[in-house]
């Protein structure tokens, strides 16, 4: 599903919006729900093309009392920031 790049942050999702830190450094986007909830996607790699691996799930185990359980595998529309791997559980 290619999701677009979020414009307005009252516009339904889902969609995705770039992030950086206080340094202006490029950080890995977080995706706007189809419910509506802004949610991390630090576990996944972002693809230097804008494709998301693996795929998308908002689940209560990620965000208790929220998960809608929009499923999907996801590519994020007109992205230009960059390839993220994703970050390794110890």
């Amino acid at each position: 599903m290619l999701i677009p790049r979020l414009v307005d942050h009252d516009a339904p999702g889902p969609a995705w919006s770039p992030v950086r830190n206080a340094a202006g450094e490029r950080l890995k986007p977080i995706i706007k729900c189809r419910c509506g909830w802004f949610c991390g996607i630090g576990l996944h790699h972002v693809h230097i093309d804008g494709r998301v691996t693996a795929s998308f799930f908002h689940t209560d185990e990620c965000d208790p009392g929220r998960g809608c359980g929009f499923h999907e595998f996801i590519e994020l529309a007109d992205y230009d920031q960059g390839e993220f791997l994703p970050e390794v559980r110890q």
